[in-house]
């Protein structure tokens, strides 16, 4: 969803070079040799969808700008939030404008709408949607049996799984497409009957509870759970429906993973650094993914929005990462990937492991010892071991002030040869140990890139074992990959 003028022009130049890329990619002669045709396929489908999603997410941004939007619908609470951000835009109101009639600052107002308002209190809330003026009329519904479709995604939103969600990842466009033309008028029962085994297998709730008129409790890592032992408060926890799904494409991942050798992983930046230009010839996002799956650490890309920026999980001594970043440079994905092999790569003694990452901004981060040493790594492999000492030229040039630090780190970074987008991401995690988010200047500092969720996605499907899964879990991995 597009908040803000800014992410409107970053989305239409994204939205020209998917164009482009496609355009490019209808040129190359077919089949290109030594490239299987499924393989280019994939490439075109996933730019094509991105694409789609990403000039329906502009198309709805410029109706609600326009003021062609009287009424805003929302099917559940779980939808409130994205209600509010579109009221905002549709009365002509900035995030700096609603921030100035709650007396909060600017860069509040986004925290709040990129995490969805899932820290805001309900007094907030209440706040929020009385400044932009709007009058919320929502009925309640009382629990009734799941008895068709509707009913089914009616108990998924409650607990945050959208139909979107529902008809992009867990069903196929051939599912839709075959129950729509086997049952045009009837409650759609082939549908219903494959979401129901698919909702089963991914968060665990039995066929009992997904019919019976009770709501759906949160997913605890459901389907998963049997296959991992996870830490006791994260299985008493209530998680979010996205991290159980990736949660589950993440045990598909381990359980397929078991044919490649395991080695070990570095977790001394000079090691790590070393290993990669020894394999590869240089330190980059897609040589530094190469090497963790030569390290038997598969490494899954995925889109979507909250729930968490990364994750990695390790059952029965097998490592496995999750990469989600919503931004478009290489850097800042190569930075999170070391990130993430950090703590992939601790603790080896331990059977089973997991770290999932909140917002950079998080408390948790900031004050986690090993959350640190993470990003010091990271740091120091990306700025050849010399991240602090770049650091402190950078504060001493800018004269201790954070206003003038973004107009010191392209020079220092020219200085000492290293990636500017490099620099400015240390900087970024470094400053938000002190509590201060310069991650949009660390933004604005990175270089356009080839796509690295691309990048990630291409080496998966070079690298995973497909046959080693049963077709069903193949197809939610290929969903998510696309």
């Amino acid at each position: 969803m597009i908040a803000n003028e800014r992410q409107y022009r970053i989305s239409k130049n994204a939205a020209d070079r998917f164009r482009e890329a496609l355009s490019s990619l209808d040129k190359e002669p077919h089949p290109i040799p030594g490239v299987h045709p499924k393989f280019m396929q994939a490439q075109r489908t996933a730019l094509q969808s991105q694409l789609d999603e990403l000039l329906a997410d502009i198309a709805a941004y410029e109706n609600l700008k326009a003021g062609a939007i009287s009424s805003i619908s929302i099917g559940s609470m779980a939808d409130f939030a994205d209600g509010l951000i579109s009221a905002r835009i549709a009365s002509g109101l900035s995030q700096k404008g609603l921030a100035e009639r709650l007396g909060l600052k600017e860069q509040q107002i986004q925290r709040y709408e990129a995490e969805r308002y899932s820290s805001a209190s309900y007094q907030r809330l209440q706040e929020v949607a009385k400044a932009i003026g709007v009058e919320v009329r929502k009925e309640i519904l009382l629990p009734s049996n799941a008895t068709n479709l509707a009913g089914i995604l009616h108990k998924l939103r409650q607990v945050g799984v959208s139909q979107e969600f529902a008809f992009g990842q867990l069903l196929s466009a051939k599912d839709i497409a075959a129950s729509q033309m086997a049952e045009p008028n009837a409650d759609n029962g082939r549908l219903m009957a494959k979401l129901s085994d698919t909702v089963t297998r991914v968060f665990g709730w039995t066929q009992e509870e997904l019919f019976a008129p009770e709501p759906l409790s949160s997913p605890r890592f459901a389907g998963a759970s049997a296959r991992f032992k996870m830490p006791a408060r994260r299985a008493q926890g209530t998680v979010s429906a996205y991290t159980t799904y990736a949660h589950y494409l993440a045990s598909v991942c381990l359980l397929a993973a078991k044919s490649i050798p395991i080695r070990t992983v570095p977790i001394d930046a000079e090691v790590m650094r070393k290993n990669i230009l020894d394999a590869y010839g240089y330190c980059d996002l897609r040589s530094t993914l190469r090497f963790l799956w030569d390290c038997g650490v598969p490494v899954l890309p995925l889109r979507g929005a909250g729930a968490f920026h990364g994750a990695s999980w390790r059952h029965e001594g097998r490592n496995v990462i999750v990469l989600k970043q919503k931004s478009a440079h290489e850097q800042r994905w190569l930075y999170d990937l070391l990130h993430e092999s950090y703590h992939a790569g601790s603790d080896p003694e331990r059977l089973t492991h997991e770290t999932i990452e909140a917002d950079e901004t998080s408390r948790e981060r900031r004050e986690s010892p090993e959350e640190i040493e993470a990003a010091q790594f990271a740091g120091n492999v990306v700025l050849f071991g010399k991240s602090e000492e770049i650091a402190r030229a950078c504060v001493s040039a800018a004269r201790g002030s954070v206003e003038r630090l973004k107009g010191v780190v392209p020079g220092l970074a020219q200085q000492y040869h290293v990636e500017v987008g490099a620099l400015a991401n240390y900087l970024a995690f470094r400053l938000s140990w002190q509590g201060i988010n310069w991650w949009g200047a660390a933004a604005n500092l990175q270089r356009d890139s080839e796509d690295p969720w691309l990048i990630a996605r291409d080496i998966f499907l070079e690298r995973f074992p497909f046959g080693e899964i049963d077709k069903a879990d193949r197809e939610l991995l290929e969903r998510a990959l696309q």
